[in-house]
């Protein structure tokens, strides 16, 4: 990608996002182990009502705020300040709400996990991460993260022995969002921000008028991330939510790199104009680099899913290995589906068509889960969202490509995929092998495939290089 700063901030965002990520992905495994299956199940479903809950306390701006700070040059102190009181104003009334009904009007011991989790809905909302990305300064937010996660973690090691300290983990993930708020705050002091409470709606006025399709617009996109699991455990109970969460922990944690990698291109493409030929190159080239990086995940992952859940897991979750290995092709579609989704919010408009894909998607979604998992279970769960998953990539596409935005040629999307194919291959030649020895193995493979495709050159100097 030709901006620099971009390239400059993604690699530090994604340095410690993916340090972050992997902080909470072992959390999340020491949570699982010690609680079981049952447990584990539900908090997975807490948390993922969480989701929905982070998303109304943040307005939508984490998505409308990124390329607003990146076009502002004036201003970003009133605009910060706006934008967080209002934000505050409804979390509080939020949390009130939602411990109120956790506590006195839903089932135990899920409606106590989900009043405690709702604490953490004021630290999401006076995140300041948007601000950060938008002027490219993602140090602190990769700082703020990596802190926060590391904090947890500890926690959950510390505190949480047995089915009787459940509660200490939405405490632990409460306190993980507190201090990264706090950590964000001194980045934003140092960068001469400092936010504070002020009534001025007008100075957030603009940006808040985009809210309502962006928030509907991941609320959307909540259902198609997490209304498998909630179904399955109304359908099928804790136990088999606690095994689909566990293979859903992997396909969790590569979306929000992908996730971390589009907004890192937001800025870089809300600043380029459409006729210019520079921002194609630049999604392009976005789209190329998330398939390139995220195909061999995947393929490796559906040949290794049983020893894979039996290294990370443990046993007693071994009958996550098929879910997980129907989940994996998600992982490239959607993040090929993150640029093209960047692309429309940086536009005028976007917000509009991001509705519609998600309305129309997760419509289709709900329709195939209701009759599939009562007679697949899990397997058919996955299935459902490996194909929402597709259909929301093709017509993300489509739209995107009505602002501008030209598709990769077939060609260069086609020799990454024959690389993954020269891994696959390879790893079914090899049978079953130490899960170390096939990943090794799998990623040498990878890296001769991608150089018999032409996608990596070897030379020397300046002649070896990545062609995307």
């Amino acid at each position: 990608m030709s901006d620099g700063r971009a390239a400059r901030s993604f690699a530090s965002l994604a340095i410690g996002e993916t340090v972050a990520r992997g902080l909470a992905f072992v959390a999340l495994l020491v949570v699982a182990r010690r609680l079981g299956p049952a447990m584990y199940g539900v908090i997975g479903v807490a948390s993922g009502v969480m989701l929905y809950l982070n998303q109304v306390a943040d307005g939508g701006i984490e998505l409308s705020g990124v390329p607003a700070i990146a076009r502002l040059r004036d201003g970003i102190q009133g605009l910060v300040s706006a934008a967080l009181t209002v934000r505050v104003t409804i979390a509080l009334a939020l949390t009130l709400v939602v411990a109120v009904s956790g506590v006195f009007l839903l089932e135990q011991p899920d409606g106590a996990i989900l009043a405690l989790y709702s604490l953490g809905l004021v630290f999401v909302a006076t995140s300041t991460r948007w601000v950060f990305l938008g002027m490219q300064q993602s140090g602190w937010v990769a700082a703020a993260r990596v802190l926060g996660d590391l904090t947890a973690l500890a926690i959950v090691v510390l505190a949480v022995h047995d089915v009787g300290d459940v509660a200490m983990v939405p405490i632990a993930a409460v306190l993980a969002l507190a201090l990264s708020a706090i950590v964000m705050f001194a980045g934003l002091s140092r960068l001469g921000i400092k936010p504070a409470v002020t009534l001025r709606w007008d100075q957030s006025r603009a940006l808040f008028a985009r809210s309502p399709h962006l928030v509907g617009f991941t609320l959307l996109g909540l259902v198609l991330f997490n209304a498998d699991l909630i179904y399955l455990r109304v359908i099928s109970g804790q136990a088999a939510a606690g095994y689909y969460a566990a293979a859903y922990t992997f396909i969790a944690f590569a979306a929000n790199l992908s996730v971390t990698w589009a907004h890192s291109v937001m800025p870089s493409l809300a600043r380029l104009e459409r006729h210019d030929a520079s921002r194609d190159e630049a999604y392009a080239s976005a789209m190329l680099l998330a398939v390139l990086v995220s195909l061999p995940v995947a393929v490796g992952g559906m040949i290794t899913s049983a020893p894979l859940i039996q290294l990370v897991f443990g046993s007693d979750y071994l009958p996550a290995v098929a879910a997980l290995a129907w989940l994996l092709p998600a992982i490239p579609i959607a993040a090929a589906r993150e640029i093209a989704i960047v692309g429309l919010i940086g536009s005028v408009g976007g917000e509009r068509q991001l509705i519609r894909i998600n309305a129309m998607c997760a419509a289709f979604n709900v329709a195939i889960l209701i009759p599939v998992v009562p007679r697949f279970g899990m397997i058919g769960a996955a299935a459902v969202t490996v194909a929402t998953e597709a259909v929301r990539l093709a017509i993300a596409l489509r739209y995107a490509s009505q602002h501008g935005y030209a598709l990769p040629s077939p060609r260069r999307v086609v020799r990454p995929v024959a690389a993954a194919g020269i891994m696959a291959a390879g790893l079914v030649f090899l049978g079953e092998r130490p899960l170390f020895v096939l990943v090794a193995a799998g990623g040498l493979l990878y890296l001769v495939g991608l150089v018999i495709t032409g996608v990596v050159r070897v030379g020397v100097g300046d002649a070896r290089r990545i062609v995307v």
